[in-house]
């Protein structure tokens, strides 16, 4: 079961990287493969697009949720938060919020993975949260100064580094692991890629 290696021993996990590296369709393949496995656990989904949420429904026993409180009484579950700056998880002014969401995780025993399409999002505050980081390619220039995700990428030196940037396919992941080198290659689905199926206006 590949999720089982981005958590670990973890609840709360970070998928980070640049638009349009795969993050959607590497969240999608692990649900896939978790399904394969474990047929009965409970998914809630949020922020995902249209094609995305239609496709996962077919999984059986995924939910889609649009604000916080409808997580409120979830035990036992997998969470996937796509754009979790939409419930201001990461702003100061609702760092009670951040510490309510936190420990709703641990005490009903659920696990969750967050994820954005701007890695600014990424701040000191969201980050003191994470428990461990998930990532695709990525520039370093994109995090902001001295957030645990730049701190966690400049201590990275691993194959995937190039100088200061994280270098990744869109078929891997990369999960970062104080013991050792660490990635999972996960199967592309075609069926939610809804930018290959965007037209330009450049024709």
């Amino acid at each position: 079961m590949e999720i089982k290696k981005l958590f670990g021993d973890c609840r709360i996990v970070a998928l980070a990287g640049d638009r349009n590296t795969g993050k959607t369709n590497n969240l999608m393949a692990l649900l896939k493969d978790f399904r394969k496995y474990n047929k009965k656990t409970n998914i809630y989904l949020y922020g995902l697009d249209d094609i995305t949420i239609k496709w996962a429904l077919k999984l059986g026993k995924v939910y889609e949720v649009s604000n916080l409180e409808q997580l409120s009484n979830k035990e036992n579950a997998l969470i996937i938060i796509d754009e979790f700056q939409r419930l201001r998880l990461n702003d100061r002014r609702y760092r009670e919020l951040l510490n309510k969401f936190t420990d709703f995780i641990y005490h009903k025993n659920n696990w969750v993975i967050l994820s954005s399409p701007s890695l600014r999002e990424f701040n000191s505050v969201i980050g003191s949260k994470i428990d461990r980081w998930l990532l695709k390619s990525l520039k370093l220039s994109s995090l902001i100064n001295g957030s645990q995700i730049k701190n966690a990428v400049l201590n990275y030196n691993g194959r995937f580094k190039t100088i200061d940037d994280i270098k990744i396919s869109e078929d891997k992941l990369l999960i970062l692991n104080e013991d050792f080198e660490q990635f999972i290659s996960l199967n592309y689905i075609k069926e939610i890629d809804v930018k290959e199926e965007k037209e330009t206006i450049f024709k």
